[in-house]
């Protein structure tokens, strides 16, 4: 995302909006907290997890298995494989970095980000020009699929604005 974002910058691109859903979303917000330069105009952000806990613990309850003790032996065993603390990934902790215009949409049925981690992503970004917008039949799959009318509306709305 960064190599990407610095790519269309040395082409004097001045209109960047990044745009990323479920791990594409928190890389972004990885990124803001990572970049102090990371500047683009707007960012869209779709169904982000708030931490990577949560995002196991989602996985494992949709695997109809119990969440406790596999979702902390699998972060902790997937952080390590990878040579990280895995309890420390924390888009909702990185969300306090980005600044820019933000549009964080999410699906009301999503089995694998809550409401809550959702909220509160949106209430540590650190700009007042900021939209969350929620698609009521929709879960963690696409909303451009699932809803295109409202997913359409709602991005050239914020786009224009």
């Amino acid at each position: 995302m960064y190599l990407a974002y610095n790519y269309a910058r040395s082409q004097r691109e001045k209109n960047i909006i990044l745009y990323g859903t479920s791990l594409g979303a928190v890389a972004i917000t990885r990124g803001f907290y990572d970049y102090e330069d990371l500047k683009p105009q707007k960012i869209i952000l779709e169904m982000p997890f708030g931490s990577l806990k949560k995002a196991v613990e989602g996985r494992v309850k949709m695997m109809g298995l119990p969440k406790e003790p596999i979702s902390t032996a699998l972060t902790f065993w997937g952080g390590a494989e990878q040579g990280f603390w895995a309890f420390n990934h924390k888009p909702s902790t990185y969300s306090k970095s980005i600044s820019c215009p933000v549009l964080l949409q999410w699906g009301e049925l999503d089995k694998r980000v809550t409401r809550n981690e959702t909220e509160k992503i949106y209430k540590n970004l650190n700009t007042s020009k900021k939209q969350f917008e929620i698609y009521p039949n929709a879960g963690h799959e696409s909303l451009l699929k699932k809803d295109s009318v409202h997913w359409v509306s709602t991005i050239k709305n914020f786009l224009s604005s």
